[in-house]
């Protein structure tokens, strides 16, 4: 029987693991207990057992849902779109910068050191695909490897700082931080 306030909601994977990204960013890693986030989205239990075996598989799929979307079609992107370095680097930054894909970084990881058998193991490869990623460009730059290593953490560091501490700034004096950025990461 379908309750009187209105039609079923029903949600897709990808929706479900949308809508828990953000309750783990604007509420914490407290609220991604299944009643928690059933209450949040007016669902069921028996919806969020549709999609999830438990718990863990929960877990498991959110980390991998962030990876898959904020991070794979970011390098996709930046690798067509130049192919001289400097200019990776330009678009690496506008990119993940306008496009929000380190909104859920800083959220991701402090839930990450909580959860070190499921999620952090997953934010490890993450971060171990990025800074390889970011790496090649500094070295494309003519960057050795020490050099590269530290300048694409800091890049790493700059990027997920700046998308979830800064108070967002106008377009433009964004786009011109992160110009300016960009002459002081890669300044000899």
């Amino acid at each position: 029987m379908r309750p009187t306030n209105g039609p079923a909601t029903r949600l897709s994977r990808d929706e479900w693991l949308a809508r828990a990204l953000d309750i783990l960013a604007t509420e914490g890693q407290a609220k991604l207990r299944v009643e928690a986030i059933c209450a949040a989205l007016g669902v069921t239990k028996g919806s969020f057992y549709w999609h999830f075996k438990d718990r863990d598989d929960f877990v498991r799929s959110l980390v991998l849902f962030w990876s898959d979307q904020f991070t794979q079609p970011v390098m996709t992107h930046v690798k067509q779109s130049a192919s001289d370095a400097g200019e990776r680097l330009k678009s690496l930054l506008h990119v993940v910068s306008d496009g929000g894909y380190a909104r859920y970084d800083v959220s991701i990881r402090a839930w990450a050191a909580q959860d070190p058998q499921l999620a952090a193991v997953i934010v490890r490869d993450v971060d171990a695909r990025r800074l390889a990623f970011v790496e090649e460009i500094f070295a494309d730059l003519g960057f050795n490897n020490t050099e590269s290593e530290m300048r694409a953490r800091a890049c790493i560091a700059y990027l997920s700082y700046e998308s979830s501490c800064f108070v967002k700034r106008p377009e433009e004096d964004r786009s011109k931080m992160l110009d300016l950025f960009c002459g002081i990461i890669t300044h000899r």
